[in-house]
């Protein structure tokens, strides 16, 4: 589902600050976990850049301003995958957990994504989202100009 989209189904429902849980974190670690096997490396070439984001690490005061000015992004999806396959030119995934929302911060990084040609997920559970990465990575190589 897109960013407008989900933020459209969304849009009539009570707002409340959604709260990142440790079953969002063992989600994100059980997805990690699974890409990291070697096995899995060797079936899916591209999956070795899939990187995590560090945005719901709970961080003091100093450590947070540390890493604002180190660039870390607020509404930085959990998961990217920068390889292009098919129309996209990288893959980004928000996982969430139980009734958890996407912020309006991700849903506006998740907007922007899709404006600069990335694919963009909203995935509750690490297998959907498992999925969501091999069903993307089994999609062509576009052809790519090196250098241009």
């Amino acid at each position: 589902m897109s960013a407008p989209d989900l933020l459209a189904a969304l849009a009539a429902a009570p707002s409340r600050k959604p709260q990142r849980s440790q079953h969002e974190f063992e989600h994100q670690a059980g997805l990690f976990s699974w890409a990291r096997n070697p096995a899995v490396l060797r079936s899916l070439p591209g999956i070795v850049l899939l990187e995590g984001s560090m945005n719901g690490v709970q961080l003091s005061k100093v450590q947070a301003s540390k890493a604002k000015a180190a660039g870390m992004l607020p509404g930085s999806h959990d998961v990217r995958l920068p390889v292009p396959r098919g129309r996209w030119i990288g893959l980004s995934i928000e996982l969430k957990y139980g009734k958890g929302r996407p912020s309006a911060d991700q849903l506006r990084i998740g907007g922007l994504l899709e404006a600069e040609g990335w694919k963009v997920a909203y995935h509750w559970d690490w297998e959907d989202a498992r999925a969501e990465i091999i069903a993307y990575l089994n999609q062509p190589r576009p052809t790519l100009t090196p250098g241009s």
